[in-house]
């Protein structure tokens, strides 16, 4: 009698255990499914409130963009735009996206929008960081963009500016995608290079110039150093679409506490610093690395008859612009990393004082200078009214440079 009272009550808890797995699964395939359509409606409908994962970035809640209806859809697609794919010999780029304010082909280059690629037209190849690929400004608000309509009204004929930025390039980086381009015979007319910061930052975290941001977690991973993540039950439970859905219903219940997304690190961070690299030793090395990625770009376009700019991009750290309240929290935000800032500021220093013996290095650190209006979504990137005044002293220099050669 026991014996069939313990099966019986066996039976029971795997008929309960197996009942609850399957309402687990039944469960999980329509929170996968409530995810996926969700995702797709975001895309297609522009009246759909969007969903902002990872909600408290600092650069999204600046005033400019609480009067741009374009604004939150961005940030959105800015997200889902931000997933990268190996690239041949530079490492990586974005993978295709298509969006509303986002669009990136098959080759992980950000569409300009009007551009008449047609086998007649003007060719520019613009190259840089997350600056010149746009981060914080939809499609028509990016500095290829303003290059594209400047340029049409310029001059006759069709025009064509391609966007071979992308986020974290380095100088070298961005050297090799023009090597690419010429070496399939895709030879273009003028050339712009836009970078300076990233190959600062790269040096800041490794205490070495020339080399790619994040050089030691990659070169971990190729090497096979990093131990693979142990996940437990909580981890995979957390994982599940059933997990995000309940977590997301219930933050719409919740109040976030607003103090939590500004608390500091834990764990110190390396830097050139921590290592006991020498400030001035290592800008004066990052100068150098900088300036000789404009010699090999001189030397291309002397050989492929294109013209080639360099822009030193401007920095809020550096400058004499009139900064609003907001700025002015961005500038001491980059103050009180001083290791950085200290770099930093030694670098631009460095490359300014050559560029009199460069003839296309034009240095853009005084372009707001004259503008007491808000032009700064942080340390670094512009708001599109910013990449637009930034533009226009690009074509400037272009047409006065095309002038004096006639």
């Amino acid at each position: 009698m026991v014996s069939t009272l313990s099966r019986g009550i066996y039976r029971a808890v795997a008929i309960l255990t197996l009942n609850a797995i399957i309402v687990f699964a039944c469960f999980e395939l329509a929170a996968m499914g409530l995810t996926k359509v969700k995702t797709l409606s975001v895309i297609s409908k522009s009246t759909e409130p969007l969903v902002l994962v990872g909600e408290g970035n600092p650069r999204e809640k600046v005033s400019y963009y609480s009067s741009q209806d374009w604004a939150e859809r961005f940030w959105h697609e800015f997200r889902l735009s931000r997933k990268q794919q190996f690239y041949p010999y530079v490492g990586w780029r974005r993978a295709p996206f298509k969006g509303q304010t986002i669009e990136v082909d098959q080759n992980g280059v950000r569409l300009t929008p009007g551009a008449d690629c047609s086998p007649k037209s003007l060719k520019v190849f613009t190259f840089g960081a997350s600056e010149m690929w746009g981060t914080g400004s939809p499609s028509w608000g990016t500095i290829p963009a303003h290059l594209q309509k400047g340029l049409e009204k310029l001059r006759p004929g069709p025009v064509c500016v391609t966007n071979f930025a992308e986020s974290a390039y380095v100088s070298m980086q961005n050297v090799i995608m023009l090597l690419m381009q010429l070496r399939s015979g895709n030879v273009p007319d003028v050339v712009l290079f836009y970078t300076l910061a990233d190959d600062i930052y790269s040096a800041y975290q490794s205490g070495r110039p020339g080399v790619i941001e994040n050089l030691d977690q990659i070169a971990a991973r190729f090497e096979g150093r990093q131990e693979q993540p142990k996940f437990t039950f909580v981890d995979r439970l957390q994982s599940t679409y059933s997990y995000a859905l309940i977590d997301q219903l219930m933050g719409k219940l919740t109040i976030a506490n607003p103090q939590q997304k500004d608390e500091p690190t834990v764990g110190k961070l390396v830097t050139y610093e921590s290592m006991g690299v020498d400030v001035a030793t290592l800008s004066d090395s990052i100068a150098r690395e900088y300036l000789g990625s404009y010699k090999i770009v001189s030397a291309l376009a002397q050989e492929y008859g294109f013209k080639y700019f360099f822009f030193l991009p401007p920095t809020i750290a550096l400058g004499n612009k009139p900064l609003t309240p907001e700025e002015r929290e961005m500038k001491n935000k980059e103050e009180r990393e001083t290791a950085l800032y200290k770099l930093s500021t030694a670098v631009y220093r460095l490359v300014e004082g050559e560029s009199s013996k460069h003839q296309n290095l034009y240095s853009m650190v005084h372009i707001f200078d004259q503008y007491d209006s808000l032009m700064w979504i942080d340390g670094g990137h512009a708001t599109p009214i910013g990449n637009q005044v930034i533009t226009e002293k690009m074509l400037a220099v272009i047409q006065a440079r095309s002038s004096g050669e006639k």
